[in-house]
């Protein structure tokens, strides 16, 4: 009695095997693009919070103080009455130097810049952020400062950040 394989058997096999192997490389690349864009976002996230935290202390330290984020990325002043679209771009600056000291890396490319400086949009690299300057929104002299990230699926957001005195 023969107790082999059919050639048939064997290639329900090898079908089966090249189907379920598709699904799970699809599912990993879903589930991989969906940890990037999770890791942008904290990023940004964490981005916010420091310049936000940075606000806070000019708020109880005064507008005569200045905060010094670090020897090499610079310092921040309170003083900025209102907010001017050249001041806000030199602190947008500051900001940007003092990120990448941290060395944060963009996650979906890790030799792509996740942090930039500039104007006018047009952000096309996944996984960046842009700090930018804007105009106040309510129709008040002066301007804030912005912070976008761009991911894979055109989802990003905007922030918008000032301190007390500037819109």
């Amino acid at each position: 009695m023969n107790r082999a394989f059919t050639l048939i058997e064997l290639l329900v096999v090898i079908v089966i095997i090249g189907v379920l192997s598709t699904i799970g490389v699809i599912a990993y690349n879903e589930y991989s693009l969906d940890a990037k864009k999770q890791a942008t976002i904290a990023n940004w996230n964490s981005a916010i919070k420091f310049i936000e935290n940075t606000f806070a202390q000019c708020k109880l330290k005064g507008s005569t103080a200045v905060i010094e984020l670090s020897p090499t990325a610079g310092r921040i002043p309170c003083a900025t009455t209102p907010a001017t679209q050249a001041s806000v771009n030199a602190m947008a600056d500051t900001f940007m130097r003092y990120f990448l000291e941290k060395r944060f890396i963009n996650p979906y490319n890790v030799n792509d810049e996740w942090v930039v400086r500039r104007g006018s949009g047009g952000e096309t690299v996944d996984g960046r952020l842009r700090l930018d300057e804007t105009v106040c929104n309510n129709n008040r002299p002066g301007n804030e400062m912005s912070i976008w990230y761009k991911v894979h699926d055109n989802s990003g957001q905007i922030a918008r950040m000032k301190m007390q005195h500037w819109c």
